[in-house]
Formats: C-alpha cells, structure tokens, sequence
C-alpha cells in the first residue's frame, strides 16, 4: 500500500548561502556538516566530497561533475536544475529529498538507502542503483533508460511516466509495482523472468514480458 511520501523539512529562510567552491571545500577539510543552507550556481569537476553530510539544504543550479560524494548523508535535501552527471553517491543515505528537472546521467548511488524521495523531470539515464534500498520513492516523468536496479530492494516505488527501457531489474523484486504508464522495452530480468512477477502492466507490456513465460502470443 502506498504511504504518504515525506518531504524536505527546510523551514524558513536559509541561514547560509554558498555561491563559492572553496566555501564548500571549508566544509569538508574541517568535517562540519553544511546545514541550513543554500548552494547555487557552484560548478565542481572531480572533487572529493566523500562522507560530507547535508541536512536541511537546498542545491540551485550546481553542477557537480565526476565529483565524489561516497557514504555521504543528505536529509531534508533540495536538488534543483542541477547536474551530477557521472558523480559517486555510493553507500549513501539519503532522506526526505527531492530532485527536481535535474541531470545525473552515468551517476553512481549503489549501496545506497533512499527514504522518502521523490525525483521529477529528471534524467538518470544510465546511472547505478545496484544493491540500493529504496522505500517510499516516487519517479514522476524521468529518463532512466539503461539505468541498473541490480539486487534492490523496492518497497512503495512508484514509478510515473518513467522511461525504463533496457534497465536492469535483475534479482530485484518487481511485485505490485504499476508499469501502465511506464516504458519498460527491453527490461533486463533473470532468464525466468521471476523479477516481473506480481508487477502491473498493460497489455502491450505483457505480450513483450511473454517471452519469459515461454510462450509466443500470434497476430492474426
């Protein structure tokens, strides 16, 4: 049964605003946690962030390529317009968050655990959410073609006009998840097909699904 999704509690106007690399970089060479504050228009390559921690924190307009993010901890998070195309988020937590018309293209968030967050308007074709846990997570119009769900485990993951095609689904438990407005060609699951079992689908979806099923729907 689905459960009201949480979102970012941010409170009121933001105590801080970083517009500047270094000052992020402050952050974390002294280990503080940034909170409270507002990140925009800060354009990072190759940096490393890991185990930084974020609570209460709205991301504007930032780009953040190739960066490092690994066992990182966002809590009541806002990404907005930003690209963090081909970053590691690995072993992360991430909590009460939302990404919103954002580009992670090639991202890396295995490992992770997601609570409770809702990601619009994005794309994240091609990233990595092997052996990820997933609860209370909404996709709402958003390119996740190619993407990996390895070894997951999914429990009220809804997925709203997502573009899935030739994602991995592999040993991922899929039961009761509703495809019907979802583009799933080409979805990658075990020989068998145990992943897609209990899934919602349309009719056109269940005739590409058959195969797993072994047997041959005819056109007269």
């Amino acid at each position: 049964m689905s459960q009201k999704l949480l979102g970012p509690i941010l409170g009121g106007k933001m105590e801080w605003v970083f517009e500047e690399d270094n000052q992020l970089l402050v952050r974390k060479e002294e280990e503080e946690a940034v909170r409270h504050t507002l990140i925009k228009n800060i354009h990072m390559t190759g940096e490393e962030l890991s185990h930084m921690r974020f609570f209460s924190v709205i991301f504007e307009n930032c780009s953040f390529q190739n960066c490092d993010f690994q066992y990182g901890e966002f809590s009541d998070v806002v990404f907005n317009s930003c690209d963090m195309s081909n970053s590691v988020f690995s072993d992360g937590y991430f909590n009460r968050m939302e990404f919103s018309n954002c580009k992670g293209m090639g991202a890396v968030f295995a490992g992770s655990t997601f609570l409770h967050i809702s990601i619009s308007g994005c794309n994240f074709n091609y990233a990595n959410f092997d052996s990820s846990k997933l609860e209370h997570v909404r996709f709402f119009e958003s390119q996740l073609k190619g993407s990996f769900f390895t070894q997951c485990h999914f429990k009220d993951v809804i997925w709203n006009q997502a573009d899935l095609e030739k994602a991995s689904m592999f040993q991922t438990s899929l039961r009761g998840a509703d495809f019907t407005t979802s583009k799933i060609s080409g979805l990658i699951l075990s020989d068998e097909g145990k992943e897609i079992s209990g899934a919602i689908v349309d009719l056109y979806q269940a005739a590409e699904l058959s195969r797993y099923l072994g047997i041959v729907i005819k056109n007269e």
